[in-house]
């Protein structure tokens, strides 16, 4: 009985492992940015001015984003693209 929970225990761990990895690279490949995550994170910490100053900076990312689409460029971040 011990040596199946302890079983038990590697199993689930290496699961959650699995899992935490999967979700990483999957957010990490659909282009979420950082900046996006924290906003919609903390929107609810801002005021007024600084909810507005933070939809403009997310608003000029994601312009950025679509002219390098759009031209065909593609940039690296920290090398791994």
């Amino acid at each position: 009985m011990q040596e199946f929970s302890i079983l038990f225990a590697f199993v689930l761990l290496f699961l959650i492992i699995f899992l935490f990895v999967r979700v990483s690279l999957r957010l990490r490949k659909s282009g979420g940015t950082m900046t996006t995550i924290v906003h919609g994170s903390l929107d609810s910490f801002y005021d007024k001015d600084k909810k507005k100053a933070a939809t403009m900076v997310v608003e000029q990312q994601a312009q950025k984003k679509m002219d390098e689409q759009a031209s065909g460029k593609t940039r690296r971040i920290l090398g791994l693209v």
